[in-house]
């Protein structure tokens, strides 16, 4: 059984270039240098940033980072300051860059889809009854999902801090019962535990100065929660119920019913 964390969700898969879009890459290159030589410009200084931008270019598109295969724009614009700051009525060479860089791009997506291969779906969830006595951990950021079993204590301090904003939530799964942290903003952490998630009974972690009164929360002392409160008693809810699957006395509970 794998316990370490591991995705649910597959990567996309990138689509390789058609042989129309390489067509269309080469003469663009070509088209450029072309049109460069044409209307004067140096060989020798087309070529060099030429052969500079087509490399650089394919480099980046090769790159899986979205942000790393941007580079080659800003290097390009870069370039074509340069050209026009020093050599001004050379302008045309600006064209042959254009084309190398849309070559690299085109090779480089081309490498990066072959180095992907095809897309590997990953194995389904793990079912939390199938694992008893084990702790099964979910959360996703953004669209993608990701699960581990038995996670350290360490770890869901680091994931608790982290919910808010793309990252929102938790759950905590160990047989029938289930515990789901959510974030709104940092230190802003709503914790829900229940005995049995066909069950509508859950419970709700109470922030610090309240307690329950009569079947009631009640603020004592100073409703006013210290900074990183909110946080520390979610982390200490999820690191009990890893442990046991149920509800730690160190925190306040109030009942409540809750849509499963």
């Amino acid at each position: 059984m794998i316990l370490v964390e591991r995705r649910l969700t597959p990567v996309a898969r990138v689509a390789a270039p058609t042989p129309g879009r390489y067509v269309l890459a080469f003469a663009a290159a070509i088209g450029g240098l072309a049109i460069s030589f044409l209307f004067g410009a140096f060989p020798v200084l087309v070529g060099l940033f030429s052969a500079v931008v087509l490399l650089l270019s394919f480099l980046s598109g090769a790159r899986q980072d979205p942000y790393q295969r941007m580079m080659a724009y800003p290097l390009v614009i870069v370039l074509s300051m340069v050209l026009l700051i020093n050599f001004g009525p050379i302008t045309w060479t600006i064209a042959a860059l254009v084309g190398c860089a849309v070559l690299g791009m085109t090779l480089g997506r081309g490498l990066r889809a072959a180095r992907q291969g095809t897309e590997v779906l990953p194995d389904p969830p793990t079912d939390p009854l199938a694992v008893p006595g084990r702790t099964v951990a979910t959360w996703a950021i953004g669209k993608d999902r990701f699960e581990e079993i038995d996670p350290e204590g360490e770890k869901l301090d680091e994931l608790l801090a982290q919910l808010s904003g793309n990252f929102s939530a938790l759950s905590l799964r160990r047989g029938p019962a289930r515990l789901d942290a959510v974030g709104f903003a940092p230190d802003a952490v709503e914790v829900y535990v229940t005995d049995d998630v066909e069950s509508a009974e859950w419970h709700t972690l109470l922030p610090a100065g309240q307690t329950m009164l009569g079947g009631q929360s009640t603020a004592v002392g100073s409703p006013d929660q210290a900074k990183g409160e909110s946080l520390r008693r979610a982390q200490v809810a999820a690191r009990y119920f890893a442990v046991t699957g149920s509800r730690s006395r160190d925190v306040t509970w109030s009942a409540s019913r809750r849509a499963g």
